[in-house]
């Protein structure tokens, strides 16, 4: 093997004319002792120690390999990159609104008190000192912060997110940007002093929100998994929705209870928050359950049908939200007629022979009198009134779907009052949309689900397909 001559000799003399620069005088006498936790073994000294030697060796080999690559010595773009924080805010003042956190940052079963100050900016969207008095030591620690306001700094629980025994402090970010609103939590770990934000390796993963679909949008609605976090016997947790679900004009599609993917968040030696799998989790209103063998999402809320309906010569009350009652009366067509409780008269002409009227008011409209008709003539005429005004208007539909009750497409109203419809797909599934308002005389229908019929015209015969 060859080598380039006189390379060992000359980074020898670099370094020794590097090492003539330094005089006695310029060795401080005053540096301040701090006992080191021998957990950490100085990681920030190793990795600089680890990095001067990679440098050598890389001018060693550039010395012997004619085409060195240029990513020899260049960090990985992918990799997690902590930051140290910087010595700033030391007179910046705590907002009125924030509240110090108090947590064992270090270990030795005393709580410290972290203290938040805000730096002044006209927009109040600073960043955030955070400073406390370690009671191990009696040293000063600090961080910084950018949580994107300095008003009511309020730390959540605290965390042991590495299972070292000490506490991890963790703020929250509201992200203004996040779909139905939403944000993330940031981890700070005590580290040689200093109170060093955690980089999340999945980011993605630890968000409270519902994140959109890339490109499921539409006019009126587009289609999101729901994110969250959530904390449990001081560890972090987080989870994101196996299915989709419609959301639009502030409201979201989905039932009660979801099977979500969950992930607990534990952090390594290098300060760096990692997801660990915990498997499939029902998600209801109030509890998190372990997903039961052969879990399937719960089928959209398409039934019970409400059949019970009134005709020529006779009404009904409606006493839920706006009171009101409605009647059919006959003149040379038929006439609906609503009274409300004030006593205001609303009159509509049917174009359709003998109508039929809901007794249960549709919840696509509740701001005053409205209807579901249909006809015991002709099955495919469905029809929503709604009070606009002194008038009652049918509503008009806008978007994919059609009220129809015909061919491959049936439309009914559920005892809670949902309307639905179903258009029919391939292998005998059909993809199950409610209606929705989205304005005062329009609606649209969003997607609930895909369901299966033993019979379609018998909508209680519904199933998972």
């Amino acid at each position: 093997m060859s080598t380039q001559p006189g390379i060992e000799e000359r980074l020898r003399a670099a370094l020794s004319a590097r090492a003539d620069l330094v005089q006695p005088e310029d060795l401080s006498h005053h540096a301040v002792v701090v006992e080191l936790r021998p957990r950490w073994q100085s990681p920030w000294v190793l990795l600089a120690t680890a990095a001067a030697v990679l440098l050598i060796l890389g001018v060693v080999f550039r010395g012997l390999d004619s085409s060195p690559r240029s990513d020899d010595l260049a960090p990985k773009p992918d990799a997690p990159q902590l930051e140290l924080p910087a010595d700033v805010g030391r007179a910046w003042k705590a907002d009125d609104l924030s509240t110090p956190a108090r947590l064992d940052l270090d270990g030795d079963g005393v709580r410290e008190e972290v203290v938040f100050l805000g730096e002044p900016t006209e927009d109040l969207d600073g960043r955030i000192r955070l400073q406390t008095t370690l009671s191990s030591t009696g040293a000063e620690a600090y961080g910084i912060a950018e949580l994107g306001s300095t008003i009511g700094t309020n730390a959540l629980d605290p965390i042991d997110a590495d299972g070292d025994g000490d506490q991890e402090l963790v703020l929250y970010y509201e992200d203004p940007d996040a779909v139905g609103g939403g944000g993330y939590p940031l981890v700070f770990d005590l580290r040689e002093g200093l109170l060093v934000q955690a980089v999340a390796e999945q980011p993605e993963l630890l968000v409270r929100a519902q994140v959109p679909v890339p490109g499921s949008r539409t006019e009126f609605y587009e289609l999101v998994r729901v994110h969250d976090y959530w904390f449990e016997d001081g560890r972090l947790f987080s989870s994101r929705s196996r299915s989709s679900f419609a959301s639009g004009n502030m409201s979201l599609v989905r039932t009660e209870t979801i099977l979500v993917d969950a992930w607990e968040w534990r952090l390594d030696d290098d300060g760096v928050l990692r997801a660990a799998s915990i498997g499939c989790l029902r998600a209801g209103p109030e509890a998190l359950t372990p997903c039961e063998e052969g879990a399937e999402e719960e089928l959209p809320y398409v039934t019970p049908v409400s059949t019970e309906t009134f005709g020529i010569g006779e009404g009904a009350d409606f006493r839920e939200g706006y009171r009101y009652s409605a009647r059919l009366e006959a003149f040379a067509d038929p006439s609906l007629v609503v009274v409300g409780d004030e006593g205001r008269t609303l009159n509509y002409g049917l174009e359709v022979a003998a109508p039929r009227v809901n007794v249960q008011q549709p919840s696509v409209f509740l701001d005053g009198a409205s209807l579901f008709v249909t006809s015991a003539s002709d099955p495919s005429y469905v029809e929503i009134l709604a009070q606009v005004g002194d008038q009652l208007r049918p509503l008009k539909t806008v978007g994919e779907v059609e009220l129809l009750n015909e061919g491959g497409v049936r439309t009914w109203l559920t005892e809670n009052g949902g309307v639905f419809t179903v258009v029919e797909g391939e292998d005998d599934t059909w993809q199950a949309w409610v209606w929705m308002l989205v304005s005062r005389t329009q609606m649209t229908a969003m997607p609930t689900g895909t369901v299966c019929f033993d019979d379609v015209d018998d909508p209680s015969s519904v199933r998972s397909c």
